[in-house]
């Protein structure tokens, strides 16, 4: 069977808003078109050949299939309550072996009587796709409500169910993109999106009276709103916010009820461009994390509620360019902080009276890789908290740490049937790009390690919008350790695994560091002999997609094998076209094409522009029909044009799930299949 090979059609895709600086041929452009039949086609017979080439590779994949599955044991999550550590119910979900999906409980701590409140596999039945989000509990703890999206495009539709009657109460809540919602007594605050799938309204519900208004609403195309509440109860927070700045409002809780009726005054903190910042109350205080003064990895600042002008602003931790201070809650009488530093994920314990700093502490498990997380509960008065500590090699466990004595014990661990975390070895180390030290964390099977450049390596990358990708465990990982297989992520400038500025340095005019820190780990990794120069496979999701679509097309004789998920790869089309959902925000980020300055440091990287006549490593992309974030075409339009200009016979695959979007569900078997076939295509391309 011949690889499908997509028609040319004659199209200019023009640059420039208001003058036209550069005209780019675009035959494919055509494939963007999800109502033309031929495209269609053409997505299904690639699922059809790529269906043929992977014939050969079934019992492999069962094979994969057998060995993720045969770790899985029976799961229960940690009960913990909603409100209060003294509230009636503790709720938390099960996972059995042979399930699917989770089924969702809740525990009565007097009567020790378990009950079912929903069973997310009997609701998935017969559904192709199926996702429940947004679980929520209102406060007489008789009603829950949630979200379930059938078509994997993250439209979310709100049921409200009575838990004694299990009747469902009607609303007219539309369908929510990401199911962004909570309820406040009788209220559900909720975010709008428009059609340009930007959010931009904040809207109130009451349940019983059906009323609802429009809360606030941003016109500015670079910014998206949203709404929370102070850990307290006592204040609302609206956030208008892109990728440069933040804009926060606020007003008390005793107003609430008038915003049915008449417009609410909003007391706007600060609103100064490159100015990124949030608060909370603590104490008649209310606590700042800011970046004001030059402060790229942010600082913690306190002011009276009064007195919320920034020129009143007082530090609370001064701002350290070595730590990273990326996350905090305010509970009743301790601050809790998170923070990185150089790559580790740390909690820091603050006890403040509101006027003077009395005690620090840092949470340090003695653990030789730090990647603690804080559990956020969002329980105001409490004498403790839970946090989690996991690595490449040792599974997720939370321990609960008492505030006062620091006294911690561990409270709940993740087992996998059959797995030894002493087999296994986790290090981080560094490479270095034109003299910048670029982590790199691995792990590998201590056993199948040779240290002589002879195993093969699978290179993870993200590096965009500061995410990070953490020395995470993952089961999934096991079955290509076992092979021999060391396993390791870039942790590339674009993230933010050392800090604010790490990020910065990798987007707009620094994108390009993003994907030669990608290929310096690369390298770094065959010249310390974890691999050689015909041993790598590299994967990326969505923006990490681009990362190795772009170190693909900059540098293809360096990787063997490619997996792009839903990979952002047609970047100067997608960005240049302000009707496709999400572009305009974007700006920010990679920068606006049709401005000239933008285009010709986009197009130095763009994958889909890069690729010319050479030889490429073998490819699998992945996409979906009903994506919102990354659309089908980019994967669609990727091949084709590689199939066009590849120079040698290695497999260029597509593979599209017609109706699924960018995270294709949570069936756990549905996904184990995809893992199994991707490992399948990897083995495949090593011969192995």
């Amino acid at each position: 069977m011949e690889a499908p090979i997509a028609i040319k059609k004659d199209k200019i895709v023009k640059f420039g808003k208001d003058k036209v600086f550069k005209e780019m041929k675009d035959p494919y452009f055509w494939l963007r078109d999800k109502e033309d039949e031929n495209v269609i086609n053409y997505l299904n017979q690639n699922n059809e050949y790529t269906e043929e080439v992977m014939k050969d590779t079934k019992n492999q994949q069962n094979i994969f299939f057998s060995e993720v599955k045969n770790f899985i044991l029976d799961y229960e999550s940690l009960p913990t309550p909603i409100f209060s550590w003294d509230d009636e119910y503790y709720y938390y979900y099960k996972m059995k072996k042979e399930d699917k999906y989770k089924s969702r409980y809740r525990i009565n701590r007097n009567t020790k009587k378990e009950e079912l409140l929903i069973d997310e596999g009997e609701l998935a039945k017969g559904k192709t796709n199926f996702d429940l989000s947004g679980f929520e509990i209102h406060k007489s703890q008789n009603i829950m409500s949630y979200g379930i999206d059938l078509k994997g495009k993250e439209l979310y539709d709100v049921k409200i169910i009575k838990i004694d009657t299990r009747e469902e109460i009607e609303n007219d809540i539309p369908s929510l993109l990401y199911c962004n919602f909570f309820w406040d007594d009788d209220d559900i605050f909720y975010t709008m999106h428009n059609e340009s799938n930007r959010m931009h309204q904040v809207w109130i519900y009451n349940y019983l009276t059906k009323q609802k208004k429009l809360v606030f609403q941003t016109d500015n195309d670079l910014m998206s709103a949203s709404i929370y509440r102070s850990i307290d109860l006592s204040y609302f927070f609206i956030n208008e916010d892109s990728f440069e700045k933040d804009i926060v409002s606020f007003f008390k809780k005793e107003d609430k009820v008038k915003l049915y009726n008449s417009d609410v005054k909003f007391n706007t903190v600060l609103d100064e461009d490159d100015i990124k910042y949030s608060m909370e109350r603590y104490k008649n205080k209310f606590i700042i994390l800011n970046n004001l003064d030059g402060a790229s990895n942010f600082k913690l600042s306190y002011t009276d509620i009064d007195k919320y002008s920034k020129e009143n602003w007082k530090d609370l931790i001064p701002y350290n360019d070595d730590v990273y201070i990326f996350g905090f809650s305010c509970l009743k009488d301790y601050i809790v902080v998170s923070f990185k530093e150089n790559g580790n994920n740390m909690i820091k314990l603050l006890d403040f009276d509101g006027e003077n700093v009395k005690s620090t502490y840092v949470i340090d498990l003695d653990t030789d890789i730090k990647n603690y997380s804080f559990l956020d509960l969002d329980i105001y008065d409490s004498d403790k908290i839970l946090f989690s500590y996991e690595s490449m090699n040792q599974p997720f466990s939370i321990y609960e740490i008492k505030l006062d004595t620091k006294e911690t014990k561990i409270v709940k661990e993740k087992k996998y049937n059959g797995y030894d975390f002493n087999l296994y070895e986790s290090k981080r180390i560094y490479a270095d790009n034109n003299g910048v030290k670029v982590p790199i964390s691995l792990v590998y099977k201590k056993d199948k390690f040779l240290n002589d450049g002879s195993n093969p390596l699978y290179l993870y990358g993200y590096g965009s919008y500061g995410a990070t990708i953490d020395p995470d465990f993952g089961m999934d990982k096991v079955p290509l350790l076992d092979r021999g297989f060391v396993y390791a992520i870039a942790h590339v400038r674009g993230g933010s695994f050392l800090g604010y500025k790490w990020y910065e340095d990798g987007k707009m005019e620094n994108k390009m560091n993003t994907f030669t820190d990608f290929i310096a780990c690369a390298e770094h990794l065959i010249k310390e002999k974890y691999t050689n120069k015909h041993g790598i496979t590299i994967e990326g999701r969505s923006a990490g997609g681009l990362l190795v679509g772009a170190s693909m097309a900059l540098r293809p004789e360096l990787f063997r094998t490619v997996i792009a998920g839903v990979p952002f790869v047609d970047l100067l089309n997608t960005m240049q076209d302000e009707t496709i959902p999400l572009t305009t925000q974007e700006w920010e980020q990679w920068g606006n094409p049709n401005e000239e300055k933008h285009f010709n440091i986009m197009k130095k990287y763009c994958p889909y522009t890069n690729i010319g006549h050479g030889y490429y490593p073998n490819v699998l992309a992945l996409g979906g029909l009903n994506d919102p974030r990354v659309a089908f075409w980019e994967p669609a339009k990727f091949v084709a044009k590689l199939r066009e200009y590849n120079k040698n016979s290695n497999l260029i695959l597509l593979k599209t799930e017609m109706e699924q979007g960018h995270f294709a569900g949570k069936d756990r078997d549905k996904a184990i299949d995809e893992l199994a076939f991707k490992y399948a295509f990897v083995l495949k391309t090593y011969n192995i």
